[in-house]
């Protein structure tokens, strides 16, 4: 009887079970499943991180901007003015006698990076301008020597989200993601 037993466990060990009861763990073709669901899953984490990242620094880039034109304003005492259009930007002094453009390191890749995309400019008053190539003689945004500044929004509009920039009066910039 023992040497029948020890025949059988010798043949289970060598082809297997077919027994249910005895049956267990997956097969080639589930293992294999689960590792593509894996795969593509970490690649669209992967990309979704890469373009947050990327909206980030874009509007840390603009955070800079607002930054050095306030403290431009605050050191030298006068008031400066942002001009906007939808490729470009650039800051002069605003003064009665003649209009002075500021140095311009303070610029940075955003604006050009975004320069295709359609972008508008609400003032705090509610008026909604559309940037386009064309510079307007008027700042969007104007920067006082006390540290504040006019405000405003700034809509980006992506190919499947709108970029949201607030620019609140004492400087903070708020990046918002808008899903159409």
């Amino acid at each position: 009887m023992e040497l029948k037993e020890d025949l059988v466990r010798t043949q289970i060990l060598e082809t297997g079970c077919n027994n249910k009861q005895y049956r267990s763990g997956f097969t080639l073709i589930e293992l294999l499943v689960v590792l593509i669901i894996i795969g593509i899953t970490a690649t669209l984490i992967t990309v979704n991180f890469n373009s947050l990242n990327s909206i980030e620094k874009q509007s840390n880039s603009f955070q800079k901007t607002v930054n050095f034109l306030t403290e431009e304003s605050i050191i030298t005492g006068n008031t400066i003015g942002l001009y906007l259009s939808s490729d470009k930007q650039f800051a002069e002094y605003l003064t009665d006698d003649k209009k002075n453009k500021i140095d311009s390191n303070y610029k940075n890749t955003f604006w050009s990076d975004t320069s295709s995309l359609r972008k508008t400019f609400k003032f705090e008053d509610g008026s909604i301008i559309e940037l386009n190539d064309q510079m307007l003689e008027l700042p969007m945004m104007i920067f006082y020597p006390s540290g504040e500044n006019s405000g405003g929004q700034i809509d980006i509009y992506h190919s499947n989200y709108i970029q949201r920039l607030i620019i609140f009066s004492n400087g903070q910039i708020t990046d918002e993601i808008i899903s159409y």
